[in-house]
C-alpha cells in the first residue's frame, strides 16, 4: 500500500476537558502519511480539517497551516490542534534528521 521510503508521523495534543474529544478520546491526534486523518467527532469536522492542511508540506508549510487553523477553525480544538501539527512537524524534523 505505501512504498519503502513513506513514514508516519504522529502528532499528539489534550484537548481542553470540556471538548467533546475529549470525553470520546482523552487526546487529539493527526497522522501524517501521504494523506491527511485526525480524530474528531463529526465528519464535517475531520473534512473540513482535511481541506485546510491537504496538499501542504509538514516540512515546509507549518506557519501556513498554523495560520489557517487560527483563521478559519473556530473550535475549542483550535489551540490542540495546532499543538498536534506542532509536534507531528518536530517528529518528523527528528525521524527525518532535519532542523
Amino acid at each position: 500500500m505505501y512504498k519503502d521510503d513513506t513514514i508516519l508521523v504522529v502528532g499528539q495534543a489534550k484537548p481542553r476537558k470540556e471538548d467533546a474529544i475529549y470525553s470520546l478520546h482523552g487526546e487529539c491526534y493527526v497522522s501524517f502519511v501521504v494523506e491527511f486523518e485526525c480524530n474528531t467527532i463529526l465528519s464535517v469536522t475531520r473534512n473540513f480539517v482535511v481541506s485546510m492542511l491537504l496538499g501542504k508540506s509538514l516540512k515546509t508549510d507549518l506557519d501556513e497551516m498554523q495560520q489557517s487553523i487560527r483563521e478559519r477553525y473556530f473550535a475549542l480544538t483550535q489551540k490542540p490542534l495546532i499543538a498536534c501539527l506542532k509536534d507531528a512537524h518536530n517528529r518528523y524534523m527528528m525521524v527525518t534528521g532535519q532542523k
